[in-house]
């Protein structure tokens, strides 16, 4: 997976997660799963493992016991098998969208799919910049949110973890970071319609080619010959 380009991964699972929304097909959503999850196995260690199907489990549980209800609620019908039969099918899917979104994370680097979107997609530079800055940032977040929590402790303030009271300064932090990077940006002579060369190339290649293929053809047979 790791060899993939980064966009055709990102388009080719995007297309199967709408494949299987549009149907009821329990066989088709079956074998997406546990093709990708032979293909993330080797990417993650066993805690995350763990943890990916615990999280994807309970996920699944409440969805299970939603659709239960939801079937028996919207028809006539006393037919507690297919109540049953529905609630797996939508719980089915939670670990098939989970299993594929790990697939792509988990193979694919935040500032390689940015790249290759500009070069594959032509994806402006001033949102792919925009992009890579948000997720720059991101990390940084959980510190400011610690460190607004023990200033208010220090100030006699306790509020809970959803309040306004910690929301408002880190919104206003947030915005300060994205107005110096934008004048730093700027200060440097950034202009959005440059030509630009790349560290890193990325291209579509047969290995891509082959995936998208694999991939069309599976679930063309799942959706026509497993439903």
């Amino acid at each position: 997976m790791k060899t993939l380009n980064p966009s055709v991964k990102l388009f080719v699972i995007l297309a199967l997660a709408l494949v299987i929304s549009f149907q009821t097909n329990s066989r088709l959503t079956l074998l997406v799963t546990i093709v990708f999850l032979l293909l993330t196995l080797k990417e993650l260690t066993i805690k995350k493992t763990c943890l990916l199907f615990s999280l994807l489990s309970l996920s699944a549980l409440g969805v299970f016991f939603t659709g239960l209800i939801f079937y028996q609620n919207q028809t006539t019908q006393d037919s507690q098998t297919q109540a049953i039969q529905y609630g797996l099918d939508m719980a089915a899917r939670v670990y098939c969208f989970g299993i594929l979104g790990t697939a792509f994370t988990a193979s694919t680097k935040i500032d390689d799919l940015i790249y290759s979107l500009q070069q594959q997609v032509a994806l402006p530079p001033v949102f792919a910049y925009g992009l890579m800055a948000a997720f720059q940032i991101a990390p940084i977040l959980p510190t400011e949110y610690k460190h607004i929590k023990q200033s208010l402790r220090s100030r006699g303030m306790t509020v809970g973890p959803f309040s306004m009271t910690f929301l408002i300064p880190l919104l206003v932090k947030s915005v300060r970071w994205s107005e110096l990077l934008a004048d730093a940006m700027t200060s440097r002579g950034f202009d959005p319609a440059a030509s630009r060369s790349y560290a890193k190339t990325f291209t579509i290649t047969r290995r891509d080619w082959l995936f998208i293929l694999c991939c069309l053809t599976g679930s063309l047979i799942g959706t026509f010959y497993l439903s």
